[in-house]
């Protein structure tokens, strides 16, 4: 998947995301308070509309490229219910004891290449210009035909949007059970079936630690050309006296350092370490085409790890996406300014502008020291 083009209204919260663009890699800049966050928690809001959710009071306007090299673009609307506000990020389980009525769709409509596949209203569906019989009216075409060969692509396209959260790392270690990891390690035993299945990182890395450790090895090395004092690592199943005995192990992540004899658990590694491992991981273990997002990249991370997750960022080596934000003056100087979007909002609607937009110089250092010094920037904020 290729995000192209992005529009977005949640009327619950008044607030409205003008028309932005994104690239391969895609820096979004601005003051803290200003919208980065919420434009990735827009992203992901349309992912789990995608995956069946229903979300009150949002408006959507996605273009996108799938696996299939074909184009599409998916517009949508659902009611709005004054006092109902869904979370974002979180997406909780409805109880079927108490079902609540979930805010129907008002519009939607996709298109491939330019031709009108799925067209819909609150009082029918119509796909390929045939009426379908009737469907929930909360959930959206994208999941409702996800197996049909004219929606599949751009539905499947959803499953490579990649949040990458890892701000709590520590010792709050996914918890992942031995017979777990041998399930996934039997029914995804290639490395490109292991990239294509959509299971946590933390799964993903103990499974090819296990049994495709030539490609772990790769993993490794990145990580020590990060932190040259360490010479191993490795995922360890350790018992959770805790837990029952049938539950009670789960793989955790171990360095050994020079000098030191004992192995360091992963609740003793430093969070700049392990946000590290995992950002190495996620870009070798996720497939071609993930969209990755990545909230205030600069977190927990020291210069020596920003130095070189930034390459990576910027490698074309794999075919990956990333849409990052940062306010971080040590970030936007590293990153190029091509890649920038500056962030700005009046009131609840945000605009993303290109630094053509600022007039910024032609060298990284002179466009970041306009930048910093632009009302565009400095101003980011204004009350309507």
């Amino acid at each position: 998947m290729r995000i192209e083009t992005f529009a977005y209204t949640d009327k619950a919260r008044n607030w409205h995301l003008e028309p932005v663009t994104f690239s391969k890699v895609t820096l979004l800049v601005g003051v803290s308070g200003v919208g980065k966050t919420q434009i990735l928690k827009a992203l992901l809001n349309i992912k789990h509309i995608a995956e069946g959710k229903s979300r009150n009071g949002i408006e959507w306007d996605l273009s996108f490229v799938a696996k299939n090299g074909k184009k599409y673009r998916w517009q949508g609307a659902f009611e709005s219910r004054p006092g109902l506000i869904d979370e974002t990020f979180e997406v909780e389980e409805e109880d079927e004891a108490k079902p609540r009525e979930r805010p129907g769709i008002l519009l939607e409509q996709l298109f491939c290449d330019g031709s009108l596949i799925v067209k819909r209203d609150r009082d029918k569906i119509e796909l390929n210009g045939t009426i379908t019989p009737k469907l929930s009216p909360s959930t959206s075409a994208l999941s409702l035909f996800s197996q049909e060969d004219f929606v599949k692509p751009a539905s499947e396209s959803f499953q490579r949007i990649l949040y990458s959260n890892q701000t709590s790392l520590g010792r709050g270690i996914p918890y992942i059970p031995v017979n777990r990891l041998d399930k996934v390690a039997e029914k995804y035993n290639t490395l490109e079936k292991i990239q294509e299945c959509a299971v946590e990182t933390h799964l993903k890395l103990a499974v090819v630690s296990k049994y495709h450790q030539e490609y772990f090895k790769l993993i490794k090395e990145r990580f020590c050309t990060i932190f040259p004092q360490v010479v191993d690592m490795r995922l360890e199943t350790k018992a959770d006296e805790s837990l029952p005995f049938f539950l009670g192990a789960t793989p955790i992540i171990q360095i050994k350092e020079k000098g030191v004899d004992d192995w360091i658990d992963q609740t003793r590694i430093s969070s700049g370490m392990l946000r590290s491992i995992y950002h190495i991981a996620e870009m070798y273990l996720w497939p071609e085409g993930t969209v990755i997002l990545i909230d205030e990249f600069e977190n927990s991370l020291g210069v020596n790890c920003i130095d070189v997750l930034t390459e990576d960022l910027l490698t074309p080596y794999r075919d990956l996406q990333f849409i990052v934000t940062s306010h971080h003056p040590y970030i936007i100087n590293n990153i190029g300014y091509k890649y920038w979007k500056i962030v700005s909002r009046r009131g609840g609607t945000v605009k993303v502008s290109d630094v053509g937009e600022a007039g910024l110089g032609a060298s990284s250092h002179e466009a970041f020291i306009k930048l910093i010094n632009s009302d565009l920037y400095r101003d980011g904020i204004v009350n309507a």
